[in-house]
This record gives structure tokens, sequence and C-alpha cells, in this order.
């Protein structure tokens, strides 16, 4: 019994690391098709990636708001994230910049 418990934890414990890990990447991917999609429609890449650490992520979240106001077709979820990718300076951000 104690083998069994044993065992469907540790597949618990896989399952849920594998879960979180995979959507961390593909929040990350989005991040990286949302800039070159949404944020690019305007604006050149240097002129974000010259802001990437300069802001807060309030601040982020102000201008994306800003951005969809102004007509950029963007999601709650996809504002959400690309806040958080802009402000933690995610790695597909980085490259994005590069």
């Amino acid at each position: 019994m104690k083998k069994k418990c044993s065992v469907y934890l540790a597949a618990l414990f896989f399952f849920t690391w594998a879960t979180i890990s995979f959507a961390t990447c593909s929040a990350a991917d989005n991040c990286d098709l949302i800039l070159n999609t949404k944020c690019t429609m305007c604006h050149n890449l240097g002129r974000i990636c010259r802001k990437i650490g300069k802001k807060s992520k309030s601040h982020w979240r102000k201008t994306i708001k800003r951005m969809v106001k102004h007509g950029v077709p963007m999601s709650k979820d996809e504002q959400k994230e690309l806040a958080s990718c802009l402000y933690n300076e995610s790695e597909s951000v980085r490259n994005a910049c590069e």
C-alpha cells in the first residue's frame, strides 16, 4: 500500500512539474509572438527593447492598455502575459531584442 502511494505521489509530482514547465515555456513563446505581431504593428522592436528594464510592471500594463485603445487587437490574457514578459525580461523577449 505504501509503495502504491509513493508511486502515485511521484507521478502526481512529475505531471504537475511538467505542466508548470510547459505553461512557462508556452507563455514565453507566446510573448515573443505577441511582441512581433501586435507591438510591431506601430512600433519597431528597437523602441520597445530600449524600454525593457526601465518600466515597472504597472507602467507596462498602462502602455499595453493604451495600445489596445488605439486599436491593437489583444486579449486580456495576452495583455497580462506581455506585461509580465516585458517587465521580467523573459528569454523570448530578450531573444527578439537581439
